[in-house]
């Protein structure tokens, strides 16, 4: 079968979605499918929220595109699109969903929201398709193979920063601006960069400033096997918050929007990630309280999730007309 992921990245959206996106693709391959991704039609500035206009032209690519690849079965992970380019898509192919938010309407075959207690049975109304199948809950995670070599065994206790791949709010730079201190200096600081912030010159300052560091722009191979080196990970609350959760990493997570702090309270409660709601908390007692903390125990999300949800594509897929 031919499967088309439909999603973007750009250094306004990060790269969550692509890259959860990827994780299921590789499922589908393993299981020789041909897997295609497709952006938003080029030429449309790659945000969120679109225009009208801007969603009609991208429907009639998406769909110029399915008839051409012969798709069978399109995978949306994009904020963008919206309720009535579902209902056009859905007449084209199967449509299964990956979403975050619990008030947005949706139409699709499958729907899969893998939260942690959020999308609950009061907000299945937003999903208009009678026969919509819901993978809902922890059960259901996208989280990539983190396959790597041993751990690196660093002199100091290390800490390792990121904060996506877009970080609008600037964070890195706050967090910069806290570590450069010299209570901070024997601590090994791992700092991964995106692109939005080597254009920032007095973050580039602080970093050349800075003692016990080590740089890496944009994400390198050997990403996940210095997280997992990592005595504490600081990270804003998307997918790489859930990689790390994976290698049960002590986490403290400073969200980045709305909808990431309201999935941080409710992952709060159970005691797998510490939050700070403000950067003037942050200071040494506390930091160093979290690089001695004991390694997390609890299997929150599930590494084999997008194995479930492979085979439940399948199987209703089989049974769709």
């Amino acid at each position: 079968m031919n499967i088309l992921f439909k999603c973007d990245h750009s250094k306004f959206i990060g790269l969550g979605h692509l890259n959860r996106s990827q994780a299921l693709a590789k499922v589908f391959k393993q299981n020789n499918h041909k897997c295609f991704f497709l952006g938003l039609k080029p030429g449309i500035i790659k945000k969120n929220i679109i225009s009208k206009t801007d969603e009609k032209k991208d429907l009639d690519f998406t769909e110029r595109f399915i008839k051409k690849k012969k798709i069978n079965i399109v995978v949306k992970d994009i904020y963008s699109l919206s309720f009535k380019w579902e209902q056009k898509i859905s007449n084209l192919a199967f449509l299964v969903v990956i979403g975050d938010y619990n008030n947005i309407k949706h139409y699709c075959n499958i729907y899969i929201n893998y939260h942690y207690n959020w999308f609950k049975k009061n907000n299945y109304k937003n999903l208009k398709k009678k026969t919509c199948k819901k993978l809902i809950g922890p059960k259901y995670s996208i989280i990539k193979d983190l396959s790597f070599k041993k751990k690196i065994n660093f002199k100091n206790k290390t800490i390792s920063f990121y904060m996506g791949g877009a970080d609008k709010n600037m964070f890195m730079l706050k967090l910069t601006n806290i570590f450069k201190k010299i209570d901070y200096k024997d601590f090994k600081k791992i700092f991964l960069l995106n692109s939005n912030h080597l254009k920032n010159k007095n973050l580039m300052k602080n970093l050349s400033r800075m003692k016990n560091v080590k740089v890496l722009k944009n994400k390198t191979q050997n990403f996940h096997q210095l997280i997992n080196s990592s005595n504490l990970c600081i990270s804003a609350a998307g997918q790489t918050m859930l990689e790390q959760l994976s290698l049960k990493k002590n986490c403290l997570i400073f969200p980045q929007n709305d909808f990431q702090k309201k999935i941080i309270r409710l992952l709060k409660k159970t005691n797998v990630v510490s939050l700070i709601s403000s950067f003037k908390k942050i200071n040494y007692q506390l930091i160093n309280r979290l690089v001695l903390k004991k390694k997390l125990r609890t299997d929150l999300f599930n590494k084999s999730g997008k194995y479930l949800i492979y085979r439940a594509i399948i199987s209703q897929q089989k049974s769709y007309k």
